[in-house]
């Protein structure tokens, strides 16, 4: 079972940048960590100004995390024990249900859970050819 990328944001973080993971069931899970995500410990900014949240690590962490921010792409929703959902942004259109739910601070042993109960990380992280049972017309 795959969980290569998974593995690798919780041991060496996402730099700040949204990692999408493709499950083997083609759910699609996103994973965040950096200075402006809530996850643990969470780096200082490169940039501190009076907005920035707390830090517990210094500006260059790289990992491991104890917990990251997940968003889970409709219709794949959260299994019990996970914290709640973050707050909507205002702008969000509450008739988009493609939008990503995010969670905040979820422990990496449940996230590690979630992708191995949806039979691990699609070895096609982006639709190819060899997905498609007859060729595509």
């Amino acid at each position: 079972m795959r969980t290569e990328l998974t593995d690798a944001a919780i041991a060496d973080g996402t730099a700040g940048t949204i990692l999408q993971v493709r499950l083997e069931d083609w759910f699609e899970v996103q994973i965040i960590t950096g200075h402006t995500s809530q996850c643990s410990p969470r780096p200082a900014s490169p940039h501190p100004s009076r907005w920035d949240l707390p830090a517990s690590a210094p500006v260059g962490f790289a990992g491991p995390y104890d917990t990251l921010q997940v968003g889970l792409v409709p219709p794949l929703s959260a299994p019990e024990g996970w914290p709640q959902p973050l707050p909507a942004h205002p702008r969000r259109d509450p008739y988009d249900t493609t939008a990503t739910i995010w969670f905040g601070q979820v422990p990496a042993d449940q996230l590690r859970e979630l992708v191995r109960a949806h039979g691990g990380e699609n070895a096609h992280q982006y639709p190819s050819a060899e997905d498609w049972p007859q060729p595509y017309e």
